[in-house]
Formats: structure tokens, C-alpha cells, sequence
């Protein structure tokens, strides 16, 4: 037994009999579960565990290439890479950043994930790794885990945001097998802009069938179900049809304010966290001082 998650264990049985826990499975994985206990057991983890039994999402290994989680946020299902099997503290720090990802993407109401929840994901993940007290040996059982290590080596070595920037650069590098490149803010930001313009020139269905497409191509939106918007657009009155462009907008418009004012919340957070935990990022900088990072 890991002698680290000693402390963690009351905690763990504690969440084992939260009121209606047994009603609500996150995964069929004992594996899985394992970790989600462990997530569970720490202060950064507890309220999004309490999150994800309010808004339901399973957890399962990923059976397609790519050492990267993978959503599926119609059916609500979270892909995990197997390789992380072998160390419970390891696939945990991949299901809470995977999860704390979801939990922006559902409470902002944005309906793809982007960059910027993935750079809030990689302090999210570092924070709760420096919580778990983790060493250099949880990674090798996990197959060296490079690109999480990496990240928090990041985090601990240089700062916030240089690990924010190296999150964003890999966000940003093209890799279908892990749905990416994601947009950005400020492509959001643009894209809203052309959205008014294609209201008030005519182009709105068209505007919209591109953007699929798109998300098509980074296999973060089958064929089939751009083909099932295109052909809801079609069918639609006329009237109707004009109505729901100027819906559209005004909530796309209320979604990019409400995550910017998340985004900035988030950070302000983490910035308040790094300066009570200088100890422990200290203990951490000794531990991975021989890091390589990107």
C-alpha cells in the first residue's frame, strides 16, 4: 500500500457513503474509481467530485490512439489513455483535469472545448499533483506519463504562466487523434463578430455548416451529426429561421462573457493557492529538479 494515501483513506470512506453516491456510477472501471476516490480525498478535488455526481458524466479507457483524454459531450462520456493503469495517483491527476475541463465547459455553456480550458486544466491538475504529494516514481509506473509530468514540472520549475503557455501550445498543435487544435477565446471573440455580420448579410446558415465542418475535420463533431444541423437549418421556416439567428447570437454572446469572467476568476484562484503553498512547490522543485522540460 502507498503509505502517502494513509491520511486520505478515512476521507475516501467518507465519500464512499455519501448520500446518494451508490445511486450515481461515474465509470465501471475499478480502476477509475480507485482514482476517483483519490481525487476525491483532496481539498482541490472534493467539490468537483460533488460537481460530477450533480451533472453525470462516465469515465472509460480509450480504445483509439493518443496519450490525451477525449470527449464525447453529447453522450457525455470522458476517454482516458490506458497507459495511465498503472498508478492510481497518475490516472488521477488525468481524470481531474479531464474533469475540471468538463465542469468550464458545462457551467460556461460553451459547446466545444477550447484552449483556455485546457490551460486552466493544466494548473487545476498540478495543484491537485502537489495535494497528492507526487514523486518521480508514481510517473514511472505509469509509463513516464511525459506529457502530465511534463506539465507539472512546468508548473513547479517556472510558473503559472508558462505553464498556461506550453498547455495552449499543445492545445494548438494539430493532433486529430486527440480532437485538436482547439479554438481559442479569441477566435470565439471573431467568430462572434462574423455571426452579427451573417445575420445581417444572409450568410448565417452558411457560416454555421463551416464551422461543423471544421469541427469535423478535428474529430470533435461526427459527419453525421453536422449532416443532422445542416438539414435542421434547412427545414426551418422562414420567420422562424430569423428568430433563431438573433437567439443565437445573444446566447453565444452571454457564453463568451460569462467564461471570460470565469477565466479571469480561475486565475485570480490559482495565483491565491501558488502563494499559500510555496512549501510545498519548494518540496516539489527538489523532487523534480532533474526534469527536462519542453
Amino acid at each position: 500500500m502507498n503509505l502517502r494515501l494513509l491520511p486520505l483513506l478515512p476521507l475516501c470512506f467518507l465519500a464512499a457513503c455519501a448520500a446518494g453516491r451508490k445511486d450515481i456510477r461515474l465509470t465501471s472501471e475499478p480502476s477509475i474509481e480507485r482514482a476517483l476516490d483519490i481525487v476525491n480525498s483532496t481539498g482541490q478535488g472534493r467539490p468537483l467530485l460533488k460537481f460530477l455526481y450533480k451533472n453525470p458524466v462516465s469515465f472509460e479507457y480509450s480504445n483509439t490512439a493518443g496519450r490525451c483524454h477525449k470527449f464525447s459531450l453529447k453522450n457525455r462520456r470522458i476517454f482516458l489513455p490506458p497507459g495511465y493503469r498503472g498508478s492510481d495517483l497518475v490516472l488521477a491527476l488525468a481524470i481531474a483535469r479531464a474533469a475540471y475541463i468538463y465542469r468550464l465547459y458545462t457551467e460556461s455553456g460553451l459547446d466545444e472545448i477550447i484552449s483556455e480550458e485546457e490551460e486552466l486544466g493544466a494548473l487545476f491538475q498540478a495543484r491537485l499533483a502537489l495535494e497528492i504529494n507526487l514523486v518521480n516514481a508514481d510517473f514511472s509506473r505509469a509509463g513516464g506519463a511525459p506529457e502530465i509530468k511534463n506539465d507539472f514540472c512546468t508548473y513547479v520549475l517556472e510558473n503559472s504562466a508558462y505553464a498556461m503557455a506550453q498547455a495552449r501550445k499543445e492545445a494548438l498543435t494539430p493532433d486529430p487523434e486527440c480532437q485538436r487544435p482547439l479554438d481559442t477565446m479569441e477566435n470565439q471573440r471573431v467568430w462572434l463578430e462574423k455571426t452579427l455580420r451573417a445575420i445581417n448579410d444572409e450568410t448565417f446558415h452558411q457560416l454555421l455548416y463551416e464551422r461543423d465542418m471544421a469541427r469535423v475535420k478535428k474529430g470533435a463533431m461526427t459527419l453525421a451529426e453536422a449532416a443532422r444541423n445542416d438539414a435542421f437549418m434547412r427545414a426551418m421556416p422562414t420567420y422562424e429561421f430569423y428568430r433563431y439567428q438573433r437567439t443565437f447570437y445573444d446566447k453565444q454572446s452571454d457564453i463568451f462573457t460569462r467564461f471570460s469572467k470565469l477565466y479571469a476568476a480561475e486565475i485570480r484562484e490559482d495565483a491565491l493557492w501558488r502563494a499559500a503553498r510555496q512549501t510545498d512547490i519548494d518540496r516539489a522543485r527538489e523532487e523534480f529538479s532533474a526534469c527536462n522540460l519542453p
